[in-house]
């Protein structure tokens, strides 16, 4: 329930003190003592403030502008990719849909970089409290140990997507956190693991909270059959995808319009924001029926639905101006009403599926994967694939993955990027397509205060 982000009357000037803390600290490598420190043993001695502590993180990575969480991977995600244009010459857009950045892009600053360590150092202050704390009852501190290591492989996970290696805080000490140097990917896929390892042992079967707003078990396997992918650790994948997928928890969804709302049987983790629905809703639908949308999407993704596909139906809409007809995603139905009707999907179901297929194909199980694929498209109202071969086989997932993740949480980007087929898509798309604008730049502002990073190349 949304209200579960709220302060509570007795937890609220303790909370108080440590989101204040958070949003004071400029950058999380200036080594200064945080307030979040003086009242830190009060916080982690209650249970229901050290919970609300955590839900208080969650509320801040959907507050605001287009965050990493708040939206912006699927804007500016979908931008660097090929699933939509801005409609217009746009200072903010421009270089993301040109994948033209530079190092002092405000954007990928205060966008990205700052809100994702920020949200780091947040809940490293968390999981420090919950180890020193001997107040808390023992359900509530594993739990919240769960949430707090699944947070920090979600933030990591992101951050490693984006930018490659990466300064890895795992701590709030400032003086080492100020000259960190970048650490390998590798470590960087570690520690999530790790993470997600550990958070899988701590976290219960059920939601500690209705609506799937704080996560149990399955969020952290569900995310963990993601990283396996990554990693093309494919057995462990198959074996997390498949408990998720067998829990008895989640449906598929069958009507298309509902997938993205809070009781949706699919959804796995959810977040709320506090005073709006989602910032996905404000960027892409348009404030009437009569004026182009800020974002477009791509003529070569539309042609890739096939005429039945309820995808094309229910998850896009268009306006009509002036004779040309402009599509955008329309998979959160909500602009700006005041009623709060829909939640933002971190994760759900039908990734788990398609997950599970790209395992099998990996290691030439056709049969099987071609039945994780079919149920996602019988849900869209098509036809049955046949299982074929390997490589044809993973050119129908990867078709099948842009067409359901369009516009969700930067997953085309991802996609391009780890499967390497990044160049050779982009450049057919956007003839000033360069290879290096894979990865994002490090914001020149944290290599100016820090001498240990180095720039990505080609910046």
């Amino acid at each position: 329930m949304k209200q579960l982000f709220y302060l509570n009357r007795y937890a609220g000037p303790m909370i108080i003190i440590l989101l204040l803390g958070l949003s004071s600290c400029k950058k999380w490598v200036e080594p200064d003592r945080s307030p979040v420190l003086l009242e830190s043993n009060k916080v982690f001695n209650n249970d229901l403030t050290a919970t609300a502590a955590m839900t208080g993180v969650y509320a801040q990575s959907v507050f605001g502008p287009l965050w990493l969480a708040n939206g912006g991977l699927s804007v500016y995600g979908g931008l660097l990719a090929d699933d939509i244009i801005n409609s217009t010459t746009n200072t903010n857009a421009d270089p993301f849909a040109q994948n033209s950045l530079l190092a002092n892009n405000n954007i990928v600053n205060i966008n990205f970089w700052t809100p994702a360590y920020r949200n780091l150092y947040a809940v490293n202050s968390i999981l420090e409290g919950l180890t020193r704390s001997t107040g808390l009852s023992a359900t509530v501190k594993a739990q919240l140990t769960g949430e707090a290591l699944l947070f920090r492989s979600l933030l990591l996970f992101y951050l490693v997507n984006l930018f490659g290696d990466i300064p890895l805080v795992t701590s709030t000490d400032y003086a080492v956190n100020a000259v960190l140097p970048r650490s390998r990917d590798t470590a960087v896929y570690t520690q999530i693991t790790r993470d997600l390892l550990q958070a899988k042992e701590l976290l219960p079967v059920n939601y500690p909270s209705a609506g799937k707003l704080r996560p149990n078990k399955y969020a952290a396997r569900a995310l963990l059959a993601r990283v396996y992918v990554y990693r093309k650790q494919w057995p462990d994948a198959i074996n997390e995808a498949t408990a998720v997928i067998d829990s008895g928890q989640y449906n598929l969804v069958s009507n298309l319009n509902n997938v993205f709302v809070p009781a949706s049987s699919e959804g796995i983790w959810l977040m709320a924001r506090q005073n709006s629905n989602t910032a996905e809703g404000t960027a892409f639908i348009p404030a009437s029926a009569t004026i182009m949308p800020t974002y477009r999407l791509r003529d070569k993704l539309l042609q890739l639905f096939e005429p039945t596909d309820q995808r094309l139906a229910n998850w896009t809409k268009r306006n009509t101006v002036a004779g040309t007809a402009y599509y955008y995603p329309y998979k959160y139905k909500e602009r700006t009403n005041a009623v709060l009707t829909e939640n933002i999907q971190v994760l759900r179901l039908a990734e788990q599926y398609l997950l599970r297929a790209e395992a099998n194909i990996a290691l030439n199980k056709p049969e099987a994967a071609a039945a994780d694929i079919n149920r996602i498209r019988r849900r869209a109202g098509l036809t049955d694939i046949l299982p074929s071969g390997q490589l044809s086989m993973m050119n129908l997932l990867m078709q099948e993955r842009r067409r359901e993740f369009f516009c969700e949480w930067g997953q085309r980007w991802f996609d391009l990027k780890r499967t390497g087929t990044i160049d050779a898509v982009l450049i057919a798309e956007k003839p000033q397509w360069k290879p290096y604008a894979a990865l994002l730049p490090i914001p020149q502002t944290d290599m100016d205060r820090n001498p240990h990073l180095k720039q990505n190349p080609g910046y």
